[in-house]
C-alpha cells in the first residue's frame, strides 16, 4: 500500500456542552462527558499516528476551529464539515479528498477509543481488492467505511436513517443491488449510552492499553468501578 496516495478522514466535534455524546450526558455530569469524549478522540488520533497514513480532521460545528487547535494541536489539520445532515457532510469531506489527489480514503469516527489499530489497517488493505470497505457496529451502524476514488458511490449516503439500526444494512443493500465488491471488518462496539460505558469499561480492565487515555481518564474519575445501576 502506498501511504501517500491514502488518507483517513476524522470525523470529530468540538468539545463544547451539549455537543458531544449528548446520549451519554443523561446518565452522567455533561462536563465529564465531554472531558470523557476528548479521551476517546486522543487514543483514536493516537492509533492513527501509529500507522503512519495521513489524516485530516473533520470538524463541526463551524466557528470552532479555535477549540480544535486549542485541543489538538495546531500541527493538525482541520476542515470544517460542509452539509446538512451527516451523510452529506461525509459525502462532501470524501469529494474533498479524491479532489486533493488521493486514491483511497477512510471515515474513521471517534466513538469507539479501543478500537484495534489492526481494523484500521485492514480497511486500506482490504481496498486494494474491493471498491468499499466498512466496520459495522453492533448497534447496525458503521464505524468507518472507505473508498477507492474510482469506486466513490456518493449517493451511499443519501436518504440513510442515520442514528438508526438499518444504516449498515441499508449501506449494504445498496451496494449489492449495484454489485459493488465490498470487504466486510469485523464488528465492533460504538459507546453512546451509559450501558455502551459499562460495556468498554469492562474491556479496559482486562486490556487498559486499548484505549489508555481513556482508560486513565476513567480511572481518575473514579468510574472503573463505578456501577450508576
Amino acid at each position: 500500500m502506498n501511504n501517500e496516495d491514502s488518507c483517513i478522514i476524522v470525523f470529530a466535534k468540538a468539545p463544547i456542552i451539549g455537543n458531544v455524546k449528548t446520549r451519554l450526558a443523561i446518565d452522567l455530569d455533561e462536563s465529564l462527558v465531554v472531558n470523557l469524549y476528548k479521551n476517546f478522540v486522543l487514543d483514536i488520533l493516537q492509533k492513527i499516528k501509529s500507522i503512519k497514513i495521513q489524516y485530516k480532521i473533520f470538524y463541526d460545528p463551524p466557528d470552532t476551529e479555535h477549540l480544535m487547535t486549542g485541543w489538538l494541536g495546531a500541527d493538525n489539520k482541520f476542515i470544517l464539515q460542509q452539509g446538512s445532515d451527516l451523510g452529506e457532510r461525509m459525502k462532501n469531506a470524501f469529494t474533498a479528498m479524491f479532489e486533493d489527489s488521493f486514491t483511497r480514503a477512510v471515515i474513521i469516527g471517534t466513538d469507539f477509543p479501543d478500537l484495534p489499530v489492526k481494523y484500521i489497517l485492514e480497511a486500506f488493505a482490504g481496498l486494494e481488492k474491493s471498491n468499499a470497505v466498512i466496520g459495522p457496529t453492533f448497534d447496525g451502524g458503521y464505524y468507518l467505511i472507505g473508498f477507492n476514488n474510482a469506486s466513490f458511490l456518493s449517493h451511499a449516503f443519501d436518504n440513510m436513517p442515520w442514528g438508526s439500526n438499518m444504516v449498515f444494512k441499508n449501506t449494504m443493500a445498496l451496494f449489492n443491488k449495484i454489485n459493488l465488491s465490498v470487504h466486510v471488518l469485523p464488528r465492533w462496539r460504538d459507546v453512546d449510552t451509559y450501558h455502551d460505558l459499562k460495556n468498554l469499561i469492562q474491556c479496559l480492565k482486562k486490556n487498559p492499553a486499548g484505549a489508555s487515555n481513556t482508560y486513565q481518564f476513567l480511572e481518575n474519575a473514579g468510574l472503573i468501578n463505578y456501577d450508576k445501576n
